[in-house]
């Protein structure tokens, strides 16, 4: 790469990164940051924990064990297992490492939200993807990861239907359930349709079809009337329970900003932008 460029490019990202810390810290968001390197207590690991282990940068000092951050929300669990967090909402830009690359995520928690502090929440980083970024959102996907408690009966839930739906693979689902199953006719409509697909069979006063349809009347007030409904995303940790979003522009495949409700050791809700 050219090295002029190269450096206007490092510029451009540490401004952005300032840019982002400074809009969230005039909103009442406390700025945090963290270190790069976690020590890893492994006594105070969980499932997830080491089910991410194979995803995470990991090296031995003497009997110690420390690994490159790979995830923020995941390193704010961390620390609040040993320490007390006192913020009700947090700001922060740093970097992350996933499979031996490195990536600057931006982001922000507000912890024990109420409703309207994850409309607040959205309706922030949307204002800063639209006014700062200068970006347009085109499209969200939106989804809950208690979607399967609506769409399935206890009996019906397993591990192998899970995988075949996060491989959306239709001819398996029919198999495990049936032709006719709701599932099935849910997966072979087209996903900007299943929303409104949802509605003709979904117990309507169910709590996550009451999320899903707030979250889609929240994305049209602000512009977007282009919603996809995802119903083949797993948890990526077992403390994801609620509701997630992701905001798109066009002919890109990766997410301007990803967001959702989680409950760990913290509960909370979040929204995340990834600087490539």
């Amino acid at each position: 790469m050219d090295y002029v460029k190269y450096r206007d490019d490092v510029i451009q990202k540490k401004e952005k990164e300032l840019k982002f810390l400074k809009y969230f810290s005039a909103r009442d968001f406390e700025v945090i940051d963290m270190s790069f390197i976690e020590k890893l207590h492994w006594k105070q690991l969980t499932q997830d924990d080491l089910n991410s282990l194979d995803t995470r940068s990991i090296w031995k000092n003497g009997d110690a064990f420390y690994s490159l951050r790979n995830d923020w929300t995941d390193q704010i669990q961390h620390y609040s297992r040993e320490y007390n967090l006192d913020a009700r909402s947090v700001t922060y830009a740093g970097p992350i490492a996933i499979n031996e690359h490195i990536y600057t995520n931006l982001g922000v928690e507000i912890f024990n939200p109420k409703r309207n502090d994850m409309l607040q929440c959205y309706e922030y980083i949307h204002d800063f993807i639209q006014n700062e970024l200068d970006l347009n959102v085109d499209f969200a996907v939106i989804g809950h990861y208690q979607l399967f408690d609506l769409l399935l009966s206890k009996e019906e839930q397993n591990e192998e239907l899970f995988t075949a739906i996060s491989e959306r693979n239709i001819s398996k689902i029919s198999k495990l359930l049936s032709q006719n199953h709701s599932l099935v006719q849910l997966l072979k409509t087209p996903t900007h349709q299943q929303l409104d697909f949802l509605t003709t069979f979904a117990d309507t006063d169910h709590p996550t079809y009451k999320s899903l349809q707030y979250w889609k009347a929240t994305l049209e007030a602000s512009g977007i009337n282009h919603i996809h409904l995802d119903i083949t995303t797993m948890p990526p940790k077992s403390y994801y329970v609620g509701s997630f979003i992701q905001l798109y522009e066009n002919n890109n495949r990766n997410p301007i900003a990803s967001g959702g409700h989680y409950n760990g050791t913290l509960e909370g809700f979040g929204f995340g932008i990834q600087l490539s």
